[in-house]
């Protein structure tokens, strides 16, 4: 259950961020979109219906009222460095580590009344799941292979040139030319990547199928949910940072190009993102 309300919430966190969606519209529908992607792995009986219902009811109203508040605060803080233009490299790394925080923090309070409900599933539920999670996975891998890293890199290019649009609106040539030579110096991931979803993957099974033992249980699911970096390589890893400062420097040296209809624009977007922000959490 964890991967699956994972991969919902930070569907819906790149939903709000990197497209022109109404914020408030995604999050009213954040339980359907929860409901739906459970339904995509495991068909529940009635009573864990009832039981997967009443902590999501739950999760919504504490997810709200308590962490919508510290997203709004983030952000904040991010677009006073960017207006003031102090955001550095190095800032941004922060920021994204303080992201990763909110996830650490939704884990640690669903565990409790999730544990029992995972607990609860089946062989055939958790044979369901795996099957799912498998061919998801061979899809992924089906997906990059083949690809030489000149067609990868161009992918990734047009990925930041949609993203830059939506926030900016149309870049200029300068800002084409930042946007590529930055990605052309982001370091291989990929393999590494993908050796790694598998390796998490594989312990992910073991702790389902474990989960006779609620102690075990908890302690597996807590060290992947919370510590997933501990299964990554040090060269991954290394990897990893130095391409979350790359793309630091690429987001500093994008606002140093803004023009005044697009710094206009990015403002405006984020503004209008935390004030909805602070709206849901006061619903």
């Amino acid at each position: 259950m964890f991967i699956l309300l994972k991969k919902t919430i930070t569907w819906l966190s790149v939903l709000l961020l990197l497209t022109a969606c109404s914020t408030k519209m995604s999050y009213y529908f954040l339980d359907w979109a929860i409901e739906w992607e459970v339904e995509e792995y495991v068909t529940l009986n009635k009573p864990q219906q009832k039981q997967f219902d009443g902590m999501l009811e739950k999760f919504l109203i504490w997810h709200r009222q308590v962490e919508l508040p510290k997203y709004s605060s983030q952000l904040n803080e991010l677009l006073t460095q960017l207006q003031q233009g102090t955001l550095t490299p190095s800032q941004w790394v922060t920021q994204v580590q303080q992201a990763k925080a909110h996830w650490f923090r939704i884990f640690h309070y669903l565990l409790p009344d999730l544990i029992p409900l995972i607990a609860s599933l089946s062989d055939e539920q958790v044979k369901g799941i795996m099957k799912q999670l498998r061919k998801e996975e061979r899809e992924l891998s089906d997906e990059y292979a083949g690809k030489t890293n000149a067609q990868l890199l161009d992918e990734s290019n047009e990925r930041l040139f949609e993203q830059a649009d939506d926030w900016l609106g149309s870049v200029t040539q300068e800002q084409k030319a930042l946007i590529e030579t930055r990605n052309s110096q982001r370091l291989a991931t990929l393999d590494m990547w993908l050796e790694y979803r598998h390796e998490w993957l594989r312990q992910f099974e073991q702790a389902l199928n474990q989960r006779d033992n609620a102690h075990l249980l908890t302690m597996r699911l807590t060290k992947l949910m919370t510590q997933p970096d501990d299964l990554k390589s040090a060269s991954y890893q290394q990897n990893i940072d130095q391409n979350a400062e790359n793309f630091g420097s690429l987001i500093v040296e994008l606002s140093h190009t803004l023009n005044d209809k697009q710094r206009k624009r990015f403002n405006k977007k984020l503004n209008s993102l935390i004030v909805d922000l602070n709206e849901l959490s006061l619903d």
